[in-house]
């Protein structure tokens, strides 16, 4: 029999009670220190992660307050002597300085400050050892320091291929795993099979109960036993919000009876997810407990529906229809996409992840302490086999439409979005087959989604904030095409083997790639690259592997370039034209006019040769000039002066570089407004103050994407309107 299900009132004066919660808990928490506030020791507690020649993980004070803490090793003595003694759960005699989290790149961008704040966290500090000061008190740094040694043993006993995915599904640590194959498990909706959560409490439930009963031990005991043990799993585990929601609710069922099984489930959930706030509030921001707790509201909540699946198979793709339905909201929010494929791919995979690789792990780790020549066995049995299915998930998760990516939903299509899930499960309670409720209730609304940015008229030309580096984003009225000119990078330096780290900071991953999808661009009509400098190409492949190129411009002589390696090898793989091309070459599209006006020799050289792009709408003229410099800026100007300048915008060349934007260039030019793409606080000065002085003096006005971020320049009617996403002076 389906549960009864509650009136919206009831719903409704749930959440309002659960926001008044979190709004009261929040007031309680402790104030933050001072700013010139220096702990004298900490305990490493969670999240910890050694990468070259730092460390980084949450540590708590004396005074109890969280932190996140960043700890530079002096000495590579120095780490190895820590990494042996162990962090997790011991506390440590430090010299700490408080430092400012940096502020997101734009709107779609990681914000680390709303990130600590979900994680309760006062702030950032940068520490130096001083010194060890013994085993922190308590069972939970004991539990700490056990995890640690634990994750140590699968390491040193596992085999490489296989020790990641060991660490990340029997203790909750995923820091190790290959960025590859999270993003296979992300565009197949898997991930949650990969990483802890209620199906895996569910399943070391089950058989630590079976186990136990079927060694004769009473009941009572076996529930005791459990009571003890899911709590410390949890912490064991890394005590992620969907493992302390299965955790809890497990233990309240345990304890519960008298109740029908549905409506106690509901209640236990409810209950469960309350304590969780008393204790933890700024769990409530965090996407992993949203998503929990939708998904396990909606299953409770669509007994009708599951109750008519007419086997296993159907009872498993309702279940993935169910919490994939509920969950794409709160996804596409934070993530800006979805999974397509994830009804298919959790059909094939749960049974899989379940009948073989999580027992599987757990054997391994069993026979590691029990056997070792035994486990060495079995490995050599089910490397082969895990390397093959890795390959298949690869393969599948390059599959063409595999994910959906229409961006972060404004208010009015996010509420039709909801509406339209609400009526999507009334009607499949109603009897409605799964065509036609989602044919009436969701097509609508995903429409709605997908083309909300082409009715946008305006041309957007947005200057992302990618510090000491070029990437710009031009979106044609209506989303009639999208340009990318450069895409960034990071300029790489030798360092010592144990200073190197495999965690790298990568602009297209976490910079380019996140705005692109946050703004609902699924496709790039065109990637336009200036140089093979680091600093504006090094990002490409990132872009190309993950976001559709329809072609590639680069200059000529440039194909063989090793800055462009990383990127003609993605361009090979995904079969992206590239397309050598210099000044003269044009074409015009949705009323704008595109036109290269550099460079005229056929052998790169250098800076000069950059290819300039220029874009035309109307009045309103753009320049992206890469690198170019004083010389190359005089050949544009003799060539091009009467016909292609003055300009609205520049994009000053070498980010400002005294170099670049001569006084001849800037008078021929007059911009309106010049845009550097610099970093803040650069090693190199840019913009250089005699640059910006020199734009003064001819009253030309100039901003920087140090200082005011990601910068987008919309042009509609003719007008130009500016917009930024930091104001002078923000924190870094």
């Amino acid at each position: 029999m389906a549960a009864k299900r509650e009136p919206p009132a009831v719903w409704l004066a749930f959440l309002i009670l659960t926001a008044a919660l979190f709004v009261a808990m929040d007031k309680r928490l402790p104030e933050p220190p001072a700013p010139d506030y220096s702990p004298g020791t900490i305990e490493w507690t969670d999240q910890i992660r050694v990468d070259g020649d730092r460390m980084r993980g949450f540590v708590r004070d004396p005074g109890g307050f969280r932190w996140y803490a960043v700890l530079v090793f002096r000495s590579e003595e120095e780490k190895s002597a820590l990494l042996s003694a162990g962090a997790a759960g011991n506390r440590f005699r430090v010299v700490a300085a408080r430092t400012e989290p940096g502020r997101p790149a734009h709107e779609y961008a990681f914000d680390m400050s709303r990130w600590l704040r979900s994680e309760g966290a006062a702030g950032t500090l940068e520490l130096r050892l001083s010194g060890y000061a013994g085993p922190a008190p308590g069972p939970s740094a004991a539990l700490r320091r056990h995890r640690e040694r634990l994750g140590g043993h699968i390491r040193e006993t596992f085999p490489g291929p296989v020790a990641a995915e060991a660490e990340a599904l029997l203790i909750g640590e995923r820091s190790a795993m290959d960025p590859l194959d999270e993003r296979s498990y992300r565009r197949l909706g898997i991930t949650h099979l990969f990483a802890i959560s209620g199906l895996h409490v569910g399943i070391l439930t089950l058989l630590l109960r079976e186990g136990l009963l079927r060694l004769r031990v009473r009941t009572h005991i076996v529930r005791l036993v459990l009571l003890i043990f899911l709590p410390c799993y949890a912490i064991l585990a890394g005590g992620a919000p969907s493992v302390w929601r299965a955790v809890i609710l497990s233990s309240l069922l345990l304890v519960g009876s008298g109740v029908r099984r549905e409506r106690r489930l509901d209640l236990m959930l409810t209950a469960g997810m309350v304590l969780f706030l008393l204790i933890y509030p700024h769990a409530v921001l965090k996407p992993g407990f949203q998503m929990s707790y939708a998904a396990a509201f909606a299953l409770i909540h669509s007994q009708a529906i599951l109750s008519r699946a007419k086997s296993v198979l159907h009872q498993s793709f309702l279940v993935s229809a169910v919490c994939q339905t509920a969950v794409t909201p709160i996804l596409l929010f934070h993530f800006h996409e979805t999974s397509i494929s994830a009804l298919a791919a959790n059909l094939i995979f749960v049974p899989v992840f379940t009948i073989l690789i999580l027992p599987a792990n757990l054997l391994f780790l069993g026979f590691s302490f029990l056997s070792p020549a035994v486990v060495q066995w079995l490995f050599a049995l089910y490397v082969p086999v895990r390397g093959w299915l890795g390959g298949a998930i690869r393969k599948a998760g390059d599959l063409p439409l595999s994910v959906w990516i229409p961006g972060r939903p404004a208010l009015l299509p996010l509420i039709v979005l909801v509406s339209g899930i609400f009526l999507f499960f009334v009607l499949l309670e109603r009897g409605r087959g799964f065509l036609r409720a989602g044919s009436v209730s969701l097509i609508g609304p995903v429409l709605l989604l997908h083309f909300w940015h082409h009715a946008d008229p305006s041309l957007r030309v947005t200057f992302l904030d990618v510090g000491q580096g070029d990437a710009a984003v031009i979106e044609l009225p209506h989303r009639r095409g999208v340009i990318l000119v450069d895409t960034g990078g990071v300029l790489r330096f030798p360092d010592d083997e144990w200073k190197r780290r495999s965690g790298r900071f990568e602009v297209g991953t976490q910079i380019v790639l996140p705005y692109l999808k946050g703004r609902g661009i699924d496709d790039v009509d065109l990637l336009v690259l200036s140089h093979p400098d680091a600093d504006h190409s090094e990002a490409a492949d990132e872009v190309i592997r993950e976001i559709r190129v329809k072609e590639i411009h680069i200059g000529p002589g440039t194909y063989a370039d090793a800055g462009y390696a990383e990127a003609v090898r993605a361009a090979r793989e995904k079969r992206v034209p590239v397309r050598e091309v210099r000044d003269g070459f044009g074409w015009i599209c949705s009323g704008t006019r595109f036109t290269y006006l550099s460079p005229e020799q056929k052998e790169y050289e250098g800076n000069n040769d950059s290819l300039v792009l220029h874009v035309e709408k109307g009045e309103s003229r753009f320049l992206f000039t890469g690198d170019l410099e004083v010389a190359g800026e005089a050949a544009i100007a003799e060539k091009y002066g009467d016909t292609h300048l003055p300009l609205s915008v520049l994009k000053a060349g070498h980010h400002g570089s005294r170099t670049s934007s001569g006084e001849g260039f800037l008078v021929a030019a007059d911009p309106a407004l010049t845009i550097f793409s610099a970093g803040r606080n650069n090693r190199y000065g840019h913009p250089h103050p005699d640059v910006v002085e020199r734009l003064g003096d001819l009253g030309l006005k100039s901003i920087s994407t140090a200082d005011y971020g990601t910068i987008t320049i919309i042009e509609k009617g003719g007008r130009l309107s500016v917009r930024t996403s930091a104001e002078p002076g923000a924190a870094e």
